[in-house]
């Protein structure tokens, strides 16, 4: 059900057509499939007119006798078809301004008069059987007006009344009589059900069509095409009236996560929700859109931008509600079910559709990568998501680079980390898939301190309490984050616990002796070696001995006394291949 969101270019030019967009309608297929079928009823009523007129002439035996003896027949016979002709070109005309074009006025008058006048020549024409068809004709008009409910009503109607005329004519029912007037009236029932069934397939098929190409199927609201459209006519009539006009555009957070960790089953279902929501939320004159796959438009017509905030603030906690009823329960996500949005108005951020809605996409960027560094990153893990784990280092790299502006110690360290680890793990002979993992854990050890200010990072002092508990936490944050990506699971671990120290006394879980991941162990040695002899805000780098010699110190307290001397071999090999 994703959809791909249209690149909008937005031609400055484009603010004078603004009443020629809304006039362009893409509506035409409509407008000529309703013309079509009117002309074809046109046709019909007029048929069923000169049938009455041809009944009306047989009655009077004006089509075998002299014109001369007929010449005041004829000439009401000729006024009567004229007064229906002038009619129903009228209607036809009228028709044609959209303001009119649902009415059923001209129906309502034109059975208002033949009806009675059908009634009326039964009754005036005593026992002329052939007078009997006449009631069709008032069936037919009002099926082909007002559908097959109205259509067999009127032929029961009309029946009912017929067989009422036959009673009083001859006072009984002959059987002449009788069987004419029941196959007329059971012609006159089926052809209503027939032609009003027909009809009624015809709208509801035209109302499909009509769905399918200006709603959305998944969520119920319009789609982006028909949005467009229906923002310039709203528009136009903003600007003939001189009134305000604001856009909401919606965008959910990291979608592509959702989708990813809990199906897409899951998140097309979100979709659906809010599209409902938002259907119920929103009142005429307001409407919303299905802007893109994870996108909502909202539109309010005589309404300023500044205006809307409590409108926005409902909307927020509707979403949220629904996000949390259909999202897992239980799940630890990085940062909670969040949306974004952006805001645009006429006429001050634009005079035409399309501006706006560029105005709309811009403030909703702003808005949302304003949020921090931190959800900088999370879209950067999120787009690299859909990589197996062995195809995405080279996205990470970018990622690593992001994490070294914001912290200048951090620069270069997470790739010594890294060699260090990696030296150490390929000296125990671990297997591949270790050494993975180690490339992975080391270069993104770090990520969770993108959460933390960076003046804090760089303060060229020792950390107070309350600060250095703040940067303990930087742990508990890379793991959140990382775990959101179910590539990158199985190194959550390695950054949660690489401050774990070997006696227990680590954070953030203080966990104690091979409790601690082998592979976090690894870690922790690695980074220590490379925090030791690089310098810091706070105190200088010690030499290659002194750091040496500190590892040996700290064996079996910070870190495992089994790791310290691979460790010091391999680097003691790497250092000797530098200088040689």
């Amino acid at each position: 059900m994703n959809s791909h969101k249209t690149n909008h270019i937005y031609v400055p030019g484009l603010q004078t057509s603004i009443f020629r967009v809304g006039e362009k309608s893409m509506r035409n297929w409509e407008k000529k499939r309703i013309g079509d079928i009117s002309e074809h009823v046109l046709v019909t009523h007029i048929v069923c007119l000169l049938i009455f007129l041809m009944i009306a002439f047989i009655y009077f035996d004006l089509a075998i006798e002299p014109l001369s003896s007929n010449i005041v027949k004829l000439s009401l016979f000729m006024v009567i078809f004229c007064l229906f002709t002038v009619l129903y070109i009228s209607r036809y005309l009228l028709s044609k301004i959209p303001l009119l074009s649902q009415a059923r006025i001209e129906e309502v008058l034109l059975l208002a008069i033949i009806f009675p006048l059908t009634l009326a020549f039964l009754w005036y024409s005593g026992d002329f059987i052939g007078a009997k068809v006449l009631i069709i004709v008032p069936v037919i008009i009002a099926t082909t007006a007002f559908g097959k409910v109205a259509g067999v009503g009127a032929a029961l109607l009309a029946s009912a009344l017929m067989f009422f005329i036959d009673y009083r004519t001859f006072l009984q029912w002959p059987a002449d009589v009788f069987q004419a007037s029941l196959i007329v009236s059971s012609v006159a029932v089926i052809l209503a059900w027939l032609v009003g069934g027909l009809l009624e397939v015809e709208r509801k098929t035209q109302q499909d069509l009509i769905e399918l190409a200006d709603y959305d199927q998944l969520t119920g609201l319009y789609n982006h095409r028909y949005l467009q459209e229906k923002i310039a006519l709203s528009l136009q009539k903003s600007v003939k009236s001189s009134a305000p006009l604001s856009l909401i555009l919606i965008d959910i957070d990291q979608f592509k996560y959702y989708n990813t960790r809990h199906g897409y089953q899951k998140g097309d279902q979100l979709l659906a929700a809010i599209g409902a929501v938002l259907a119920k939320f929103l009142q005429e004159p307001n409407y919303a859109a299905r802007y893109g796959n994870d996108e909502f438009m909202l539109v309010f017509p005589g309404k300023e931008k500044n205006e809307l905030d409590s409108e926005m603030e409902q909307i927020k906690k509707l979403i949220n509600l629904e996000a949390e009823s259909i999202l897992p329960s239980g799940t630890n996500f990085f940062q909670p079910f969040s949306i974004s949005i952006g805001l645009a108005g006429y006429p001050d951020d634009g005079d035409a559709a399309l501006a706006l809605i560029r105005f709309a996409e811009n403030d909703l960027y702003r808005a949302k990568y304003s949020k921090g560094t931190d959800y900088l990153y999370q879209s950067v893990l999120c787009q690299i998501n859909a990589l197996k784990i062995t195809e995405a280092f080279p996205a990470l790299q970018s990622l690593i680079s992001l994490i070294n502006t914001k912290d200048m110690y951090t620069f270069g360290h997470s790739e010594r980390v890294m060699t260090y680890s990696l030296a150490l793990a390929e000296k125990m002979n671990l297997p591949e898939e270790d050494l993975d993992r180690l490339r992975y854990g080391a270069s993104l050890h770090d990520i969770g301190k993108i959460k933390i200010e960076t003046g804090l990072l760089n303060k060229p002092a020792f950390l107070s309490k309350k600060e250095w508990e703040t940067v303990k936490l930087h742990t508990i944050w890379g793991a959140q984050l990382v775990e959101t990506i179910p590539a990158f699971k199985e190194i959550v671990p390695l950054i949660r616990s690489h401050h774990e120290n070997y006696d227990g006394s680590g954070y953030p879980d203080g966990l104690k002796g091979e409790d601690i991941p082998l592979l976090a162990r690894i870690l922790r040695i690695a980074d220590s070696f490379d925090a030791m002899t690089t310098d810091r805000p706070y105190q200088n780098a010690l030499s290659y001995s002194e750091a040496c010699q500190e590892l040996r110190k700290k064996a079996g307290t910070y870190y495992d006394p089994q790791l310290i001397n691979p460790f010091l071999a391999s680097v003691n090999e790497a250092f000797i291949k530098a200088v040689q």
